[in-house]
C-alpha cells in the first residue's frame, strides 16, 4: 500500500472524502470505493490510531440488549459479529464469557436464563455457527468457571459466547487495504485543517500534509467526517446551530501482567447501570488476550487527567475484586480513548451513547457534509454503510447497492517476530515491510499500530529498545 500524495489528492474532485482513519472511516472508504465512487481517506495521525486502536477488543452480538428490550439492536449486532467472523477468522474468535449472577429476582439465574432463550429466538439466522450455546447455569457451575475470582453468595452465572479481536492492528490494516484495493486512495499523517464550503455547501477540505508541511485542497462532491471529537470542530465554523454534536467522556481499557485462565469474566463494579431492567452496579469484564489480561471498561469526564483515571480504575477494581491485587506495576499497556456522550453539569457526569448515529447538516442549510458519530466497534461496517447511503442520496446518483457485508478482508495471517528473541537483521526487515507495504512512517507507527509489540510489554524487556534502534537505522526508518 502506497500513501497517497498531496498532488494525487489536488486531481480531479472526488465523489466521497471521509475524513478520519478509524474503524468507521476506513469501513466508510472501503464500502464508497466498492460501489464505485470515486473515494479519498485522511487521516490527521495514524490508521486506527485514537479510540479504535483503544477498545476492548471484542465484537458484540448484542445479549445485553435483552435488558432494554431493543430487539432491532440486538439483530443488527448479532449479523454484524458474524460479518468479522466470516470476514476477518483469522483474527476474530469466538471467546466465552461468564458473569456471576445473584438471587433469585432480575439478577438472578431464573431471569438471565430466560434473557438467553429471548436472544436465541431473537437471533435465529444471524448470529452465526460459532455463537450458541447462550444460558444460565447453577452456582457449582459458576463456582468452576469463575474459579477464584467467584464473589460470595452467588446463586449461578450467565454464560454467552463473543468475538474475540487477537489484533485489532491487523485488521485495521485489513480495513485499509480493502479500501486501497477498491480504488480508493488514502494516506496517515494528512490533516484535513478546514473544511471548504460555497454556497451553502462544502465541497471539500484544506489539507496539511504533516510529513512535508506542504499545504492544499481536496474537493469532493459529499464529505464524511469520521474524525471523532475533532468532527464538531471541522463542522461548527459553517453551522448556523453548532450545538448539535455530543459531548464525550473518556474511556480506559487496562493490558495488565496476568493470566486469569481461558474465559472472560466479569466483576461487579460501585458504579450505578443504565439498564432499564438490571439496576445493579456496572461491570467490569476481564478477557484472557495475548497471555495477558484486558479489562474495561472504566468511563470519565474528560476534566479528569487521564493519568488519575488509571488510578481510579486500578482503586475500583482493587473493590470489585481484590483477589486480582493489581497495582501499577502489573499495567503493560494503558487503551484511551473517547466516546460520544451525554453531558449533563448539573448532574456531575454523563452517560455514553449506545447508537451510532449520522448527522446530515443538510437539514441545517449545509449539504455535503455528513458527520458520522461511532459508538460501537462491532456496528462500524453498518453504520459506514449508512453513511455511504446518505451521500448517494446527496450525490444524487440513484441506487449503487453496498456490497461490504459479502466481501471478504484481506487479513495478512504472517507472525511477527519476538523483539526479545530476534536479532536486529530480522527486526529490520519487518520494519521494511511496514513501511513499504503498510503506510508506517516511524518506528512507533510500527511497535504500537503494526504489530502488539506495545501493547503486550513486550518493548520492556532487556536489549529490546537498542535492537529495535538499531533495526531502525537499517530500514531507515525515524523513531
Amino acid at each position: 500500500m502506497r500513501r497517497a500524495t498531496l498532488d494525487a489528492f489536488r486531481d480531479e474532485p472526488f465523489d466521497v472524502l471521509v475524513i478520519g482513519g478509524g474503524i468507521y472511516g476506513l469501513m466508510a472508504a472501503r464500502d464508497a470505493a466498492l460501489r464505485g465512487l470515486r473515494t479519498a481517506l485522511v487521516e490527521r495521525d495514524d490508521f486506527g490510531g485514537a479510540t479504535s486502536h483503544n477498545s476492548l477488543k471484542l465484537m458484540h452480538g448484542g445479549i445485553r440488549y435483552v435488558q432494554h428490550l431493543d430487539f432491532a439492536r440486538l439483530r443488527a449486532s448479532a449479523r454484524e459479529r458474524a460479518f468479522w467472523q466470516r470476514a476477518a477468522a483469522p483474527i476474530c474468535t469466538p471467546l466465552e464469557f461468564t458473569i456471576p449472577l445473584f438471587g433469585h429476582g432480575i439478577r438472578g439465574p431464573e431471569a438471565f436464563g430466560a434473557a438467553a432463550a429471548i436472544y436465541t429466538l431473537a437471533s435465529r439466522g444471524l448470529r452465526g455457527p460459532h455463537y450458541n450455546g447462550a444460558r444460565a447455569v447453577g452456582a457449582k457451575a459458576a463456582r468452576q468457571r469463575l474459579g477464584g475470582f467467584a464473589p460470595e453468595g452467588l446463586s449461578g452465572g450467565g454464560v454467552w459466547r463473543d468475538g474475540q479481536l487477537c489484533d485489532v492492528n491487523r485488521l485495521h490494516m485489513a480495513c485499509l487495504r480493502a479500501a486501497i484495493e477498491a480504488g480508493a486512495l488514502a494516506a496517515n499523517y494528512m490533516d484535513a485543517s478546514a473544511l471548504i464550503s460555497e454556497n451553502g455547501r462544502v465541497t471539500g477540505a484544506r489539507l496539511r500534509d504533516r510529513l512535508t508541511g506542504a499545504e492544499g485542497q481536496l474537493r469532493a462532491r459529499v464529505t464524511l467526517s469520521c474524525a471523532g471529537q475533532a468532527a464538531a470542530a471541522l463542522a461548527r465554523p459553517h453551522l448556523r446551530d453548532p450545538a448539535v454534536f455530543p459531548g464525550f467522556l473518556r474511556a480506559t481499557n487496562l493490558v495488565v501482567d496476568r493470566e486469569v485462565g481461558r474465559r472472560g469474566f466479569a466483576v461487579v463494579s460501585r458504579s450505578q447501570s443504565d439498564a432499564v431492567v438490571d439496576r445493579g452496579g456496572r461491570m467490569y469484564f476481564l478477557t484472557p488476550w495475548q497471555g495477558r489480561t484486558i479489562i474495561g471498561t472504566h468511563e470519565s469526564s474528560l476534566d479528569h487527567s487521564a493519568d488519575s483515571d488509571v488510578d481510579d480504575f486500578l482503586n475500583e477494581l482493587a473493590l470489585a475484586c481484590p483477589q486480582l491485587g493489581l497495582g501499577r506495576k502489573d499495567v503493560l499497556w494503558v487503551h484511551q480513548g473517547v466516546i460520544p456522550a451525554n453531558i449533563d453539569d448539573s448532574r456531575g457526569g454523563g452517560k455514553r451513547h449506545t447508537r451510532g448515529s449520522l448527522l446530515d447538516h443538510s437539514a441545517q442549510g449545509l449539504g455535503g457534509l455528513i458527520s458520522v458519530a461511532g459508538v460501537k466497534y462491532t456496528t462500524a461496517r453498518l453504520i459506514a454503510e449508512r453513511a455511504v447511503d446518505a451521500a448517494l442520496l446527496q450525490l444524487g446518483t440513484g441506487a449503487l447497492p453496498s456490497t461490504s457485508f459479502d466481501t471478504p478482508l484481506p487479513v495478512d495471517d504472517s507472525v511477527d517476530p519476538d523483539p526479545r528473541s530476534s536479532d536486529a537483521g530480522t527486526l529490520a526487515q519487518r520494519l521494511r515491510r511496514a513501511a513499504d507495504q503498510e503506510m508506517a512512517t516511524s518506528l512507533s507507527d510500527v511497535t504500537v499500530r503494526r504489530t502488539l509489540w506495545a501493547e503486550t510489554g513486550l518493548l520492556n524487556a532487556p536489549s529490546v529498545s537498542e535492537k529495535l534502534a538499531a533495526a531502525a537505522a537499517m530500514a531507515n526508518l525515524p523513531a
